[in-house]
């Protein structure tokens, strides 16, 4: 039987590359993949199970879509992180799933769909992540011209507050010749922004012997992209080599998403972070001494176990002394299973939520004095859509990630989505960019 089929995909870019190969599969099978679950015969739920907030939203929404059986929804099924993490609690607790399938079991689709059919329930959390370099390619979610490539599994870094490596296992890289094909492939399909993904990034390479992150951004680089921009780049292993050749390049972004968690020595080794806070000044200073503008992104835990009011004092200073122009921030959420999770000490909720709003608050004023360096600059400017809110184009330049950063609006005639124009900012507001086409 063939179906019509939609995939609400939860969480991060990384899982958003694993709902892309699952639409690829129920394709392939013969599958209508569709955008909208309640029109659809069967809906696959790939769940987050990260943080707490994660969580919730992965039950929230699988309870959503099985309501949707009421309208005409056949069968709803759970995978992703949730699923493998929880595989058991899940069948017994919410027996009206269908089918389960973890992290990296979407090549299990048919067995799945054929035990659908039998009406028996298939539950499989057993795969490896070498199926990636093996995987027959992906239906893009995101629009043609953006995409992510997720250049490996898993983490080896054992952080205290993270239960990713209990969910995806040790870090995996893949092979140098899958990614460059996969990579190909997205440039012919019209990719144009090509987003370098991985839990760790920069250790790419290293479980098979050799760091071979910068070798791999040279390969890529010589595929055509317009830009390549880098996540989730480790600061113990951003080297000066490879600021050095990102600031010399003109196709990978001056962006630098680099989590640091916190900033102050103590927080840092209670969290196993494997560098301190002379590492993160060191690549702060290392850009700032750059010619050319960058931006800098990281991410904060707030209330981390034993984090005092003094520690969280003296990570504000340091976040103000040496400001990023794009900053995220949550709550510290106990984990089952982390070594953090079973600490004494543990922050209040309403002091870790405090926490959250002083240093976003601070951000914000920050955010907006560091952007103002590009008014009166020239940027290049990839345009999204129009904003009939605004009245103008919307779009990004290569300070600004999807998702997680702001916009730049942009005054103009008859622009096209996908397209670059050389774009003169002439205002800023908080995290969001304005300006006009030079062209």
């Amino acid at each position: 039987m063939k179906y019509k089929a939609a995939v609400v995909s939860l969480g991060c870019n990384k899982n958003l590359v694993d709902s892309e190969i699952m639409m690829k599969y129920l394709s392939l099978l013969g599958h209508s993949v569709i955008k909208r679950p309640e029109e659809a015969d069967i809906v696959f739920v790939n769940t987050c199970g990260f943080i707490n907030d994660a969580k919730e939203e992965a039950i929230n929404t699988i309870f959503e879509m099985l309501e949707l059986k009421k309208q005409g929804v056949k069968g709803v099924f759970a995978t992703g992180c949730l699923a493998k993490r929880y595989s058991r609690e899940l069948a017994q607790q919410i027996p009206e799933l269908d089918g389960i399938l973890g992290v990296y079991d979407y090549l299990h689709i048919k067995e799945l769909l054929e035990a659908f059919e039998k009406g028996e329930k298939y539950v499989c959390t057993d795969g490896t992540p070498e199926y990636m370099d093996d995987m027959p390619g992906r239906m893009l979610a995101t629009p043609q011209y953006t995409a992510y490539i997720k250049i490996a599994e898993g983490c080896s870094n054992k952080c205290h507050y993270c239960a990713i490596p209990s969910i995806r296992g040790e870090y995996r890289s893949r092979s140098m010749a899958s990614l460059l094909k996969e990579a190909k492939q997205l440039y012919r399909d019209g990719v144009r922004e090509l987003i370098v993904t991985a839990q760790d990034s920069t250790r790419y390479g290293e479980d098979r012997g050799k760091n071979e992150f910068l070798l791999l951004l040279k390969e890529l680089e010589k595929i055509g992209f317009t830009w390549i921009r880098i996540l989730y780049a480790y600061p113990s292993r951003i080297s000066d080599e490879l600021l050095e050749y990102i600031d010399h390049s003109g196709v990978i972004c001056k962006y630098l998403d680099m989590p640091v968690q916190h900033t102050c020595d103590k927080m840092l080794k209670a969290m196993n972070r494997h560098y301190g806070s002379d590492a993160i000044e060191h690549i702060y200073d290392k850009v700032r001494s750059f010619d050319s503008h960058w931006a800098l992104r990281t991410t904060i835990i707030c209330g981390y176990p034993g984090e005092t009011a003094a520690d969280f004092r003296k990570m504000l200073t340091f976040l103000r002394e040496r400001p990023f122009e794009l900053l995220g921030a949550f709550p510290y959420s106990p984990e089952e299973g982390t070594v953090g999770a079973s600490l004494p000490h543990q922050t209040r909720r309403s002091t870790k939520q405090l926490r959250y709003d002083s240093i976003m608050l601070q951000q914000s004023s920050l955010t907006n004095d560091l952007n103002r360096k590009y008014i009166g600059k020239t940027l290049k400017v990839l345009i999204e859509g129009f904003s009939s809110e605004n009245n103008t184009y919307v779009g990004r330049c290569e300070y600004q990630a999807p998702e997680v950063d702001g916009c730049t609006y942009v005054s103009g005639e008859n622009l096209e989505t996908g397209r670059f124009y050389n774009c003169l900012i002439d205002d800023v507001f908080g995290y969001d960019l304005y300006g006009s086409v030079t062209e």
